[in-house]
């Protein structure tokens, strides 16, 4: 049965430390076990990534209703959004990761897609923030 993936990123309203983010986690997995949603969280320079996975109905409702209003955060933009056969992290309610420049050297083009192409848009960005999510979740499989 295909699941369905939302990933978005947003730029945080305050500087997160790593109190504010494991708080923000906490909550984060509890609302996610309850829905049985699961995924990932980059955070890092004053942004965050996050992949949602589960029930399309769940994934979209949780994102709007819940996650872009969010006061800790502005200007979430949708990065992509599919089906995909099987979850990338289905052992995680909310796997996290700090981002570091060796990784947001490779993000930079999903942080400010505009600015990648004379049309507006970076049509390989999704596929290769994809890439770098299933490496963290590659990552995180091994150190389990």
């Amino acid at each position: 049965m295909s699941v369905f993936q939302l990933i978005y990123r947003s730029k945080a309203n305050a500087y997160f430390s790593d109190d504010d983010l494991i708080q923000l986690l906490r909550q984060c997995r509890t609302k996610n076990i309850e829905k049985k949603v699961t995924g990932l969280l980059l955070y890092g320079y004053g942004s965050f990534i996050q992949l949602l996975e589960g029930e399309e109905k769940v994934v979209r409702d949780l994102y709007l209703h819940r996650i872009a209003p969010d006061p800790r955060h502005r200007d979430p933009v949708i990065l992509h959004q599919h089906y995909v056969p099987k979850r990338l992290f289905k052992d995680w309610s909310m796997a996290f990761q700090p981002l570091n420049a060796e990784r947001v050297k490779d993000l930079s083009g999903y942080l400010e897609p505009e600015q990648s192409s004379k049309s507006g848009k970076n049509l390989l960005a999704p596929l290769r923030l994809l890439e770098v999510m299933q490496g963290f979740a590659l990552d995180m499989q091994r150190k389990d």
